[in-house]
């Protein structure tokens, strides 16, 4: 541990660069979910979803083996439209998750998040964002903007 306490600009500084990483990968990873669902309608669909793509490897996950052994058998057609969309794309590891139907269940039943900024937390923000400086005043005033747009929506807080 360090003798003298860190920045705080750079520690916001350091999440926020990972969490837009994180949100670059799950970004590619919901366009190959898209693509995945068109080519791989009906039932099959479904009981199956992209779940990671590491290196030139695309992982599926299925519901149960009776998904398994059906996905196998449009495994070579689904990996040359696949690699449409990822060129480097060099094989296709599919899994079996029973959790799968259950995770999609829920989040078929699971209302949206209704958590909101309220105008008095944006103007708090507004006025942080004035006392600091660089990217992170930027991002405050960005989140700080979200309660304009929904209150602009008709959204209450």
């Amino acid at each position: 541990m360090s003798e003298h306490p860190s920045d705080l600009e750079s520690l916001l500084n350091q999440s926020l660069s990972g969490l837009a990483e994180l949100s670059r990968k799950a970004g590619k990873l919901n366009a190959l979910q898209q693509h995945y669902q068109e080519l791989v309608q009906g039932p099959l669909g479904q009981h199956s979803r992209v779940a990671n793509l590491r290196g030139g490897v695309l992982v599926i996950e299925v519901s149960s083996g009776a998904w398994l052994s059906q996905l196998r058998l449009q495994r070579s057609l689904l990996l040359s439209q696949m690699r449409q969309i990822v060129p480097s794309l060099t094989s296709l590891d599919v899994r079996i998750n029973p959790g799968l139907v259950k995770s999609r269940q829920q989040v078929v039943n699971k209302p949206r998040n209704q958590r909101r900024i309220s105008a008095n937390t944006a103007k708090e923000l507004e006025a942080l964002a004035e006392r600091t400086g660089g990217k992170l005043s930027e991002s405050l005033k960005k989140l700080a903007a979200l309660s304009e747009r929904r209150q602009d929506g008709s959204e209450t807080d």
